[in-house]
């Protein structure tokens, strides 16, 4: 058989099967049946050679040579970055994807009708959904697309942040119903959705932006009043108690963001509107939820953390609440477990250092919650009770940990007297006296704390003592000084000047027989600081003085005293005064009396500058107003003001 032969049969029968399965095209479609298909190109390209007509061939021939020499370039950077880094798109497609860039823009910038689009949108979605889960109850599935859509038109309200003006619309078409009611929606995440967006509405950020008016803040405390008189934050409240944050599932996940979410819904009503805080949080049965979260974690820790990130946050808002709200702090003062709660959380720390940051932060808005209901007089005794004083001592005792600095705090705002008693000193030397007498809770608390030892700590702090981690510690907290000459003041004011407390705390500033060198540290330390408090005072003087001058404007006298005086309490007036008390107690004693002058004649003061600034200090209290204080009278205590005149403290001691 001839090979040749073979080759054609193959052949052959090849052609063949290919004729028979080969796939037959139809006509090409004309120009008009593109165009009418939505064949964008081609449609431009009929549009574009209806407007324009080659005038003479040669023209033809250089826009075609043109055009193909294009081509010719971008096929030869195919391996360069060609067609292979291109987009990949059409021109019918990046039409459409501009469009929808500029419906997205159109949408950004709000007007009337499309606020109104917004709210029709989540109302048709919420109907749609309410539909679907009676429909589908059985089923999950058949739910769940719209679930999504009103999850994005939920969503989409968040664009009313960039003008809060139209949320007055939102009120007008009656969607804040809507929106409340969707906080007992039966999925969470629809809820949480609703706490967000209120969250976002009443940021700072949203109302206080650049050229703010009052009138964009009064609009967002009307929608918050708006959400108030439909019961939005007793439903919030159900919703906290609800939420899982133990669960270390996704949903558990979920359930913290909410909770975070909720206080920071609390902490933006606190800038926006303290009495809307307060009502928000009577209706949300708030406070005895952060009495229980700030107690304990309620997820999964490392080895080495006590507290969550939640706690940490509730603890922060607690803080927050009772430094901005006398009333809610006169509810909390009445509740002593709160006081107890937190003085357990505290006691955690007698014998430990916080891990991080976020157990740094918790543990200082523990001591400033105490700090803010011990300077009640109620919480000063619910502090007694509570064996309070004893615990600050045992904290004061361990000197390798932060509760020891952060502790003196606390003392120091115990044995402050109530503003309340503070108020009555404005008006003479009777209600001055009645003042003190109405103190007994202060003076327990000193007379406790004196008799539990707690001077050897107070005192050890005031030196200094420790090595290490210690002195780092106090490089830390440098306000440690000024309550610690605060609390050694005030011990000396509570107590009565022939009780044996008394003699104990002025004990440390005197000679003794069993002790001859001490006292000299003490005294010195003394000297030291009230001479770097004076010289803050008056750099802080001479700086607002050249400021003054330098600005050049005009301005009321008085004012400008106010102004004045409040810098030099910035910098330091207060603890000032506060080592002129003590000077002024300690220096009856000769051998102290001679080696403060010969100290404080060092930086050029004496005995009478003490004398005058306690005077000022005097003349300040009894002022009505700050503006008086600055620029109170005088002459009623300066006594002996010649040169050579002896200074006597004991008249103006009993003032103090």
């Amino acid at each position: 058989m001839d090979i040749n032969d073979i080759f054609k049969e193959t052949v052959t029968t090849t052609s063949l099967n290919v004729a028979k399965n080969k796939r037959k095209l139809g006509a090409a479609p004309s120009l008009r049946e593109l165009k009418e298909g939505g064949y964008g190109v081609i449609a431009e390209a009929e549009e574009a050679a209806k407007r324009k007509r080659p005038n003479s061939n040669s023209e033809l021939d250089v826009d075609t040579m043109d055009r193909a020499s294009t081509y010719s370039e971008n096929e030869g950077d195919d391996d360069e970055g060609g067609r292979f880094f291109s987009d990949g798109l059409t021109t019918q497609e990046k039409g459409v994807m501009s469009w929808v860039d500029h419906m997205e823009e159109l949408e950004d910038s709000l007007d009337h009708a499309s606020v109104q689009r917004l709210i029709l949108r989540l109302e048709r979605a919420v109907s749609k959904n309410t539909q679907d889960r009676i429909k589908h109850a059985q089923s999950p599935e058949g739910f769940a697309e719209s679930e999504a859509e009103l999850d994005e038109a939920i969503q989409r309200m968040q664009m009313l942040v960039n003008d809060v003006q139209h949320l007055k619309i939102v009120e007008e078409l009656d969607a804040v119903p809507t929106l409340v009611g969707l906080m007992a929606h039966e999925n969470a995440d629809i809820s949480l959705d609703v706490i967000q967006l209120v969250v976002e509405l009443t940021a700072e950020d949203a109302w206080s932006q650049e050229g703010e008016s009052s009138e964009e803040r009064a609009t967002v405390v009307g929608f918050v009043t708006a959400l108030a008189k439909n019961e939005f934050f007793e439903m919030l409240g159900q919703n906290l108690f609800r939420l899982n944050e133990a669960a270390e599932s996704l949903e558990g996940e979920a359930d913290r963001q909410g909770v975070f979410q909720t206080l920071s819904l609390i902490e933006n009503l606190v800038s926006l509107d303290i009495q809307l805080a307060e009502r928000a949080i009577v209706a949300m049965k708030l406070l005895p939820w952060l009495q229980q979260r700030i107690t304990q974690a309620n997820f999964v820790l490392t080895k080495n953390t006590l507290v969550d990130s939640n706690q940490q946050y509730a603890a922060e808002i607690a803080s927050i609440l009772l430094q901005s709200s006398s009333k809610l702090c006169e509810q909390i003062v009445e509740q002593s477990l709160f006081m107890d709660a937190l003085l357990n959380c505290l006691a955690k720390y007698r014998k430990r250092t916080p891990s991080d940051d976020i157990e740094t932060e918790y543990l200082e808005n523990i001591i400033d919650s105490i700090c803010m209901l011990v300077a009640k007089q109620k919480g000063k005794a619910i502090f007694i009770e509570l064996e309070g004083v004893e615990l600050l001592v045992l904290l004061q005792k361990q000197q390798q940990y932060i509760g020891r600095l952060l502790s003196v705090k606390i003392l120091d705002y115990a044995l402050s007297p109530p503003p309340s008693l503070l108020q009555g000193e404005e008006d003479g030397d009777d209600n001055k006296k009645r003042s003190l007498s109405n103190n007994e809770e202060a003076r327990t608390i000193a007379k406790r704390y004196i008799d539990n030892m707690g001077l050897k700590y107070l005192f050890s702090l005031l030196m200094h003592r420790g090595k290490g981690s210690v002195q780092k510690l106090f490089k830390k907290h440098p306000e440690t000084d000024g309550h610690v000459i605060s609390c050694i003041a005030w011990l000396l004011r509570l107590t009565d000047r022939e009780a044996p407390a008394h003699w104990r705390v002025l004990a440390k500033f005197v000679p003794s027989a069993t002790d001859a060198s001490s006292w000299k540290s003490y005294v010195d330390r003394i000297s030291e600081l009230n001479i770097a408090y004076y010289e803050r005072v008056k750099e802080a003087e001479g700086q607002f003085d050249m400021d003054s001058l330098q600005i050049g404007e005009e301005s009321d006298e008085e004012g400008a005293a106010e102004n004045r005086y409040l810098s030099r309490m910035d910098t330091g007036l207060f603890s000032l005064q506060m080592t002129d008390i003590i000077i002024a107690f300690i220096v009856d004693e000769n051998p102290v009396k001679e080696r403060i002058e010969k100290q404080l004649r060092r930086k050029g003061r004496s005995i009478r500058t003490v004398y005058d600034e306690l005077c000022e200090y005097l003349a300040a209290k009894r002022a009505k107003s700050l503006a008086a204080a600055a620029v109170a009278d005088t002459d009623e205590f300066v006594e002996g003001s010649e040169p050579g005149a002896q200074i006597s403290f004991s008249d103006i001691i009993p003032l103090l």
